[in-house]
């Protein structure tokens, strides 16, 4: 007998080596050929193995009591929602049927760790559903039926957009399977939302009717929305009649205080809700109050109704060819929201072609009942600047025509930037009749208390257009430009922290004569010139007013007023958070004035009415010395009151300059 080659011996002769290879395959053959039968009766006893051991899974699966495994299945549930899933009552599986039926009852889904004292999202008293067993098998699922009876439901979200629901992503828009019939039952809901300041508590339930057509399928909910009456209704044909490959009609109305939303639409693919259009109405008494059913941060505004076409792709909305009223102004437009991201991204175009300056007014808040009662000016109604973190904006708007009894405004243009709490409308441009204001408004709500930046600019306005009277007693063009910062949650807050500059300019213009010589209480002249009804106009050869803002307050530092016949030069300030003014001027006449009265004259009083008055303490003495001097010789009573026009020209030259470089200045550091 031949030894064997040994294989791992690398010094074997080549011919040795394919002999014994010739001789293993010639071996191999041979034991092959004898063991074919044994490989035939090999593939039937597995064959036997595989079908003994599916009629045993099917028998253990026939006879099993499923209530013995309900913590496998709940274990195995758990792990897919990444949350604890709990069943306390029966689990009744009906497997052998060409549509299995599933229920259970007492079906709970744990919330989170960081939710305390509220262990459950989901507390489902019974759940039942069935499915269609050979589709399933080939990879498609369709449930013939869907009940869910006395579901409780709680969603929350903290401060810092975490929901205790994270562990389903819904950004996209639900994609459900099939479903022929869905019925809810004494269904609640309760969503606490502490970044949006929402709390929401209701009932919901669906059913269908036996009719045809629209309506046959109804899903609604009744409860309340921040204490206010909340209540929505979907309609659509009945779901048994669904074909999957064909739109799928719907009808929606939602009623949420003074709120309201109606939508006539399709969805594109049924049971996939992030693909959808609708023809939408919007309609409420104010458009912020629309925050609490969409996030988005939205100005206060008049009584609206806006419609167009709303439009759903995964995660971005359209708004598209939108036209409506707010107040007595009109809209028009498209807005689009990308919510992909932690904070929706809001972008479009708005334009109106006639917007109600009351309407602007709206914007920065009403006036509250307090402030009315004290006459205040400034709104102090807060502005929830707070929303303003929640959301990113790029819009524009444009006003073809601002409409005015008391201001002579044109159009208005801006573009609204709002990026991580930071509020921004630059350019803010308004055009007047006759000039122009273009502006910049910045708030900073990142913070606790937010914080405002305000600089404006105004050019090339006529003062006539503001003054009645022909000709008008007022002629010239006015320049200004102002700075100011402050904090605060609504507009009386912001001025009454106010600090900066602020500068009007005249470079020069007319002024009716009479009003000159009233300004120096120039008795006998100005009584001359009103009961002559003379409109003659004097000349304007410059006007200045430079305030400086701090706390709130307005304190002049340079304030002129200079025509031909009398100089003017004034003093005071101006309280924004009281809300007071407390001003002095004084003409100085630059020729002869009998009958002058040497007092100056004082706007005092509220913002909303100041009154002007003669200081009456120089105007007593004035009249004392007159009096005691008629006692020693009666014609020099009247020598207090002779004024012998000492007074110069003011400086125009130097204080434009002086105002040019400022202005400059200003509007570098802006």
């Amino acid at each position: 007998m031949e030894e064997p080659i040994k294989t791992s011996d690398w010094r074997v002769r080549p011919f040795e080596a394919r002999d014994a290879v010739l001789r293993t395959w010639s071996a191999a053959l041979r034991l092959a050929a004898r063991s074919q039968r044994t490989w035939l009766q090999l593939a039937r006893d597995v064959a036997w193995f595989f079908l003994g051991f599916f009629a045993a899974a099917i028998l253990w699966l026939y006879f099993l009591d499923w209530n013995s495994v309900r913590g496998p299945v709940a274990r195995y549930a758990s792990i897919r929602l990444g949350q604890q899933v709990q069943i306390a009552g029966n689990l009744n599986v009906q497997l052998f049927s060409p549509t299995p039926r599933i229920s259970a009852a007492g079906v709970t889904i744990a919330n989170p760790d960081w939710v305390v004292g509220r262990p459950l999202a989901v507390d489902i008293g019974h759940l039942t559903f069935t499915f269609r067993l050979l589709p399933y098998l080939l990879g498609n699922t369709v449930l013939p039926l869907v009940q869910i009876d006395r579901p409780k439901i709680l969603v929350i979200r903290d401060a810092d957009g975490r929901t205790n629901w994270d562990f389903i992503s819904t950004r996209s828009g639900w994609n459900l399977p099939p479903i022929q019939r869905f019925l809810v039952r004494d269904g609640q809901i309760t969503i606490e939302d502490r970044l949006r300041k929402l709390m929401f508590t209701g009932a919901v339930s669906s059913h269908e009717n036996a009719g045809v057509g629209m309506g046959s399928f109804q899903l609604a909910g009744l409860g309340t929305l921040n204490g206010e009456k909340f209540s929505a209704e979907l309609q659509s044909a009945p779901l048994i009649n669904v074909d999957t490959s064909k739109p799928y009609d719907f009808y929606f109305d939602l009623h949420s205080g003074a709120t309201s939303v109606a939508a006539a639409g399709t969805i594109v693919r049924p049971f996939h809700l992030g693909r959808f259009y609708a023809r939408t109405i919007f309609a409420g008494s104010n458009l912020s109050d629309l925050y609490l059913l969409t996030g988005l941060a939205l100005p206060q505004s008049a009584p609206y109704r806006l419609e167009g076409d709303l439009t759903r792709d995964g995660t971005l909305y359209r708004f598209k060819d939108f036209h409506g009223i707010v107040g007595r102004s009109d809209l028009h437009g498209t807005l689009y929201l990308e919510t992909a991201n932690r904070r929706a991204l809001l972008n479009g175009a708005i334009d109106s072609k006639v917007l109600e300056f009351k309407d602007l007014g709206l914007l920065f808040g009403s006036k509250s009942k307090i402030a009315t009662a004290y006459g205040r000016l400034l709104p102090d109604i807060p502005l929830h600047v707070e929303r303003l973190r929640q959301m990113d904006a790029e819009v524009d708007y444009d006003v073809d025509l601002v409409r005015s009894r008391e201001i002579p405004l044109r159009d208005l243009h801006t573009h609204v930037s709002l990026n991580d709490g930071v509020f921004v409308l630059k350019p803010l441009s308004v055009r007047f009749r006759r000039g122009r204001l273009n502006g910049i408004l910045r708030v900073d709500a990142r913070g606790a208390i937010p914080a405002a930046d305000a600089t404006a600019r105004i050019s090339e306005l006529r003062l006539e257009q503001f003054v009645k009277g022909s000709p008008p007693p007022l002629e010239g063009v006015l320049e200004a430009y102002a700075m100011l910062h402050g904090f605060g949650d609504n507009v009386h807050a912001v001025a009454s922290t106010a600090s900066g500059t602020a500068t009007v300019v005249v470079p020069q213009g007319k002024f009716r004569k009479a009003f000159a010589e009233l300004t120096g209480i120039n008795l006998l002249n100005a009584l001359g010139l009103l009961l002559a009804n003379d409109k003659s106009h004097t000349r304007l050869r410059c006007a200045l007013a430079h305030f400086t803002v701090s706390a709130g307050a307005l304190q002049t530092e340079r304030f002129v007023f200079d025509t031909d016949p009398v100089r003017v030069e004034g003093k005071g300030r101006i309280d924004l958070k009281n809300e007071t003014i407390n001003l002095q001027v004084q003409g100085k006449p630059k020729t002869l004035r009998i009958g002058r009265v040497r007092a100056p004259l004082l706007i005092t009083g509220s913002l909303a009415s100041p009154r002007i008055d003669v200081k009456a303490q120089d105007a007593l003495l004035q009249g004392g010395l007159a009096t005691a001097l008629g006692v020693l010789f009666p014609p020099a009573a009247i020598l207090p009151f002779v004024d012998p026009g000492l007074a110069k020209d003011a400086n125009c030259t130097g204080l434009l300059r002086r105002s040019n470089v400022h202005l400059a200045h200003m509007k570098r550091a802006s």
